[in-house]
């Protein structure tokens, strides 16, 4: 998905969540939770002295599969539509209804580029949105910061415009 500016002369950026992301994390998920399941309950029926060790392995083990299986089920794409004096975010999950949260000239918001720290590899930049309640919303991630600064005029020229751009496709 590409940014784009539309015939409304509104800049779109998109924040997706690519589907075989979400098919591999509940497919991950549910298997956690299948296998140590399947493979561990005969230790905890019928109830003996290690019951309560075998279901404490089985309930870790949802611990961790269901909350990964929720976040494919769950995970929210994004929509940052930016025109004169004012910026839309929409947030879209699967099962859940769309979330808009607009921020005008007015609010008291902050834009900047911050360097999103990878363990392996090297690390992405993103244009995170930061609203005077604490809350945080971020762009998709780019591999150099010239990216995500060129990303981040983009916005404040749209924001900043008087009337609406003109339309084309980046």
């Amino acid at each position: 998905m590409m940014d784009t500016i539309g015939e409304d002369g509104l800049f779109r950026h998109p924040v997706p969540v690519p589907f075989a992301l979400r098919l591999f994390l509940v497919v991950a998920g549910l298997f956690v939770v299948a296998v140590a399941t399947w493979e561990l309950h005969p230790g905890v029926w019928p109830p003996n002295i290690t019951s309560p060790f075998f279901l404490f392995l089985i309930l870790g083990a949802w611990s961790v599969g269901g909350p990964v299986a929720w976040a494919g089920l769950n995970g929210a794409a994004g929509l940052w539509i930016v025109g004169p004096g004012r910026i839309v975010i929409e947030r879209k999950r699967p099962f859940l209804r769309l979330r808009r949260d607009a921020f005008g000239e007015n609010d008291d918001m902050h834009l900047e580029v911050v360097e999103v720290e990878a363990m392996e590899g090297d690390s992405t930049w993103s244009v995170i949105l930061s609203a005077k309640d604490g809350r945080r919303f971020e762009t998709r991630e780019f591999r150099t910061r010239a990216a995500a600064e060129r990303l981040l005029k983009r916005i404040e020229t749209a924001f900043a415009a008087t009337e609406p751009l003109k339309p084309r496709r980046d």
